[in-house]
C-alpha cells in the first residue's frame, strides 16, 4: 500500500470529488552513514554558532533570511505558519485550464504524484480520467504540498491519474548565464548532416526497463561482499574459541581422571 503524501479536493468545472497523492517514484540511493574511523560508530553534527564560539541547543534557533547587503531579517515561526495556513487550509486542488502536453518543455518537471480516489468519488474520477485520454491534454493547477506552493499539471498515466509539479518559470535559470554559450563557432552545411548520420544510426526506441544504476547496483554488491566477509571471519572467530574451550574442557576432564602420585615426604636432613 503506497504512502498518504496529501488528501484533499480535486475540482474542474463543477466537478469536485476527494483525492489522495502519493509518491510515483521512490528513492533507490543507498544511504551511506558517516562514522568514526577509530570505532565505526556514527558521528552526530553538531549546531554551533561561531559568533559566540558555543554549542547551540535546538530552542535557541530561529529562521532569518541573509540580505544583499549582509545582515539577516529575522522570522518567528508564528509568522511563518500563519502565512503558510493561508495556502494549507485550502484542501482543494482547482485545474485553472487544460493545455497540450507538448507544451510544456521536459526542463520544469519536478516530482510525480498518483492520483487515487475513494468510494465516494470514482465516478468524478473516471470522467477526468478518461476525458484526458481521449483529448491528450493536461490540466494545469496550484497545491500547496510540503509547505510550499507549487505549479502542477494533472494528467492520464495508463488506468491512473498522475499528479506532476512543475517548476514556476522564475525558478528556471537563464540560457543566457551558461558560459561560452554565445561564442559557439557555426557549422558547415556538411558537418550537419554528419551530425545528423550519427544521432540517426545511434537512435532506438526508448526501453526504461533496460537502463539501470550500475553504479548502486556496483556499490550494493561492495557493501554484500564486505558484509559476508565480516560475518565469515566473526563465525570463524567464534568457532575458534569455541574449539579452545572444549579443548581446555577436554584437558581438565581428562586431568580428573587420572590417578594422583602420592607425594613424597621430604627428606629432612640432619643439622
Amino acid at each position: 500500500m503506497l504512502h498518504t503524501a496529501w488528501k484533499g479536493q480535486l475540482s474542474f468545472g463543477l466537478i469536485e470529488f476527494p483525492i489522495k497523492l502519493h509518491g510515483a517514484v521512490e528513492d533507490k540511493d543507498i544511504k551511506l552513514r558517516t562514522l568514526h574511523s577509530v570505532c565505526c560508530k556514527p558521528i552526530h553534527h553538531v549546531k554551533r554558532c561561531e559568533h559566540c564560539e558555543r554549542d547551540v541547543a535546538s530552542d535557541e534557533l530561529i529562521k532569518g533570511y541573509e540580505t544583499s547587503e549582509g545582515h539577516f531579517v529575522t522570522l518567528s515561526e508564528h509568522e511563518l505558519d500563519e502565512l503558510k495556513k493561508r495556502f494549507s487550509q485550502s484542501k482543494t486542488i482547482d485545474i485553472l485550464h487544460f493545455v497540450e502536453l507538448e507544451e510544456i518543455d521536459s526542463i520544469y518537471f519536478d516530482k510525480s504524484y498518483y492520483i487515487s480516489a475513494n468510494e465516494f468519488g470514482g465516478y468524478e474520477y473516471s470522467v477526468l480520467l478518461e476525458g484526458l485520454a481521449l483529448s491528450g491534454k493536461v490540466g494545469i493547477a496550484k497545491v500547496f504540498l510540503y509547505s510550499k506552493q507549487q505549479l502542477a499539471i494533472i494528467r492520464s498515466y495508463g488506468d491512473c491519474l498522475l499528479l506532476q509539479t512543475l517548476h514556476f518559470h522564475e525558478e528556471l535559470r537563464h540560457v543566457q548565464d551558461v558560459p561560452h554559450v554565445d561564442a559557439l563557432p557555426s557549422l558547415s552545411t556538411k558537418d550537419r548532416e554528419a551530425a545528423m548520420e550519427i544521432i540517426n544510426k545511434l537512435s532506438a526506441p526508448f526501453e526504461p526497463k533496460m537502463h539501470h544504476n550500475d553504479y548502486r547496483d556496483m556499490l550494493h554488491e561492495l557493501i554484500q561482499s564486505k558484509d559476508a566477509m565480516a560475518s565469515f571471519s566473526q563465525q570463524q572467530s567464534e568457532q575458534d574459541v569455541t574449539k579452545l574451550m572444549q579443548m581446555l574442557k577436554l584437558s581438565i576432564d581428562q586431568s580428573n581422571l587420572k590417578p594422583r602420585k602420592p607425594r613424597k615426604k621430604a627428606i629432612q636432613k640432619k643439622a
